[in-house]
């Protein structure tokens, strides 16, 4: 995995390209299943939306997308309950004990895997996962570099997931910008530096942070990368 592929990933202009990829990143990652969801809502709650993704084998489609097992998979509740990445195998699901549901799912490749869950405005929930058949290895720093990968992967993904999966952003839905917060943005999503924006608009580094940071306040993200993609989704930028 290099940093360009994860670029990509958060750039990606439809949803074919988002998965493409997402399955090519997880790859060069060493695992060969990547999959997820954008959840809206509460888990538990019937109203709660879900819109999955990744490469999800065929012949196991159906089962992944079963709520009743959803509810019952050990790994999603981790998700839902905690803040950390979860690392998974077969003990994790018979430890639960719901060792059926890793016999369901082994067959197709998810015999061992990491998943991670970032949180949205709004309710909003992002899982990533990916799986494999090959043992992962034990506790050191080579699996703590595979779970920051992931992480690092979530965080780039997050943004492009809830542009393309969200429901499409008009003008009128975001709050209103100034002209110089946008001129900011705008530079800001050329790949410009805080510090070459400000040369170019002739005003400080710290004036372009603080319009930096207004957009965020007012757009409810955590990263101008994720302000920009937001204000390009509404046909702002």
């Amino acid at each position: 995995m290099n940093y360009q592929q994860l670029i990509d990933v958060g750039l990606s202009e439809d949803f074919a390209s988002f998965e493409r990829r997402l399955v090519a990143t997880a790859d060069a990652m060493g695992f060969p299943i990547i999959s997820g969801m954008l959840m809206r809502g509460v888990l538990k709650d019937s109203t709660m939306q879900i819109t999955t993704y990744g490469n999800t084998p065929a012949g196991h489609l159906e089962a992944a997308n079963n709520r009743d097992d959803a509810l019952r998979d050990p790994v999603v509740e981790h998700l839902m309950t905690q803040t950390v990445p979860v690392v998974y195998d077969q003990s994790t699901y018979t430890a639960a004990g719901v060792g059926e549901l890793w016999e369901m799912q082994s067959p197709y490749g998810y015999k061992t895997g990491i998943a991670v869950k970032l949180h949205l405005p709004g309710d909003k929930h992002f899982v990533l996962g990916v799986d494999r058949d090959e043992a992962l290895p034990a506790a050191g720093a080579q699996l703590m570099q595979m779970v920051a990968g992931l992480q690092l992967l979530a965080a780039h993904a997050l943004t492009a997931a809830d542009r393309l999966l969200s429901p499409k952003l008009n003008k009128g839905d975001l709050p209103k910008l100034t002209k110089r917060e946008l001129d900011v943005l705008s530079w800001t999503a050329q790949g410009k530096t805080a510090w070459e924006v400000s040369v170019i608009l002739g005003m400080s580094e710290k004036t372009v942070n603080f319009h930096l940071g207004n957009s965020m306040r007012k757009l409810g993200v955590s990263s101008k990368h994720q302000a920009v993609l937001k204000c390009v989704a509404a046909g702002l930028l």
